[in-house]
């Protein structure tokens, strides 16, 4: 039977605050798979809409990971135009980098959102995807965002709300647990209903909110996308119980699909 990991950045809830400690395969290996997900997919495309990026303007992705929706962004600009990638991980701003194809409106810094190296007004159009979640001060980021987009511009920001996280069966008691201890492991895992209210404080206007449902279809995918096992394995660390790595193995062979599921609320608002 499975032992757990002793080392706790293991977790990938844990891992994404501090990217370049924790372990980064496992990390690029679960962004990696996301963006290929369908539902994953669509809410990118969702959030990348409500931007509207014009031809020629400058936008950014703050918490850019392997910048994959930077190159995405980038086609958007057009040639005329910046599509830059903001992450506080070397390791993923580096992999960005190497896979960017070289192209001359792409640009990758290395840098912390919560102090944006750019000047007051610089940026008309802004998102933040799955990385409030992590970061120490949600606050902080989105004063930075008011402050370096120009009037009128736009920031689109997407966050789970981890209280709304099921694994399969949400009526079993240990799916339960296992789900408080992967919810456990972010921040601010309420952010996601918190966000429409914050992005308000921070001085943003005709704020916008889509809810949508991010679900997964089978074992494996909850796996790579909710740590299901580490979570498990975790939780029978702390309790000396086996229990719950013998409902993972029940979860695991069984012949019917396995699916998870949270709320993703999509914010959208404006400079005014």
């Amino acid at each position: 039977m499975a032992q757990a990991d002793p080392n706790r950045e293991a977790s990938l809830a844990l891992g994404f605050r501090d990217v370049d400690t924790a372990a980064v395969g496992k990390l690029s290996r679960c962004l990696t798979y996301m963006d290929a997900l369908p539902a994953f997919q669509q809410y990118k495309n969702t959030m990348i809409e409500m931007m509207r990026p014009q031809r020629g303007s400058i936008t950014a992705d703050l918490g850019c990971g392997l910048g994959f929706d930077v190159q995405r962004l980038a086609a958007m600009v057009g040639p005329e135009g910046r599509a830059i990638g903001i992450d506080a991980s070397l390791t993923l701003i580096s992999s960005a980098r190497s896979t960017s194809g070289g192209l001359n409106t792409v640009e990758f810094i290395q840098a912390d959102i919560q102090h944006l190296p750019f000047g007051s007004g610089s940026l008309n159009s802004c998102k933040v995807d799955r990385t409030l979640q992590h970061v120490e001060r949600p606050a902080a980021v989105l004063d930075e965002i008011f402050r370096t987009l120009c009037s009128g511009g736009t920031v689109v920001c997407a966050e789970p709300d981890w209280g709304t996280f099921a694994i399969d069966d949400a009526q079993h008691r240990i799916a339960q647990q296992i789900a408080k201890v992967w919810s456990e492991g972010f921040r601010n895992p309420r952010i996601g209903h918190e966000l429409k209210d914050r992005l308000k404080e921070a001085g943003f206007v005709d704020v916008q909110i889509k809810e949508v449902i991010l679900s997964t279809p089978s074992f494996e995918s909850s796996d790579i996308v909710f740590d299901i096992t580490q979570s498990a394995l975790q939780l029978a660390a702390s309790s000396g119980s086996k229990e719950p790595l013998t409902w993972l193995a029940s979860l695991r062979d069984r012949l019917s699909p396995v699916c998870c599921s949270v709320s993703l609320s999509i914010i959208w608002g404006k400079k005014p």
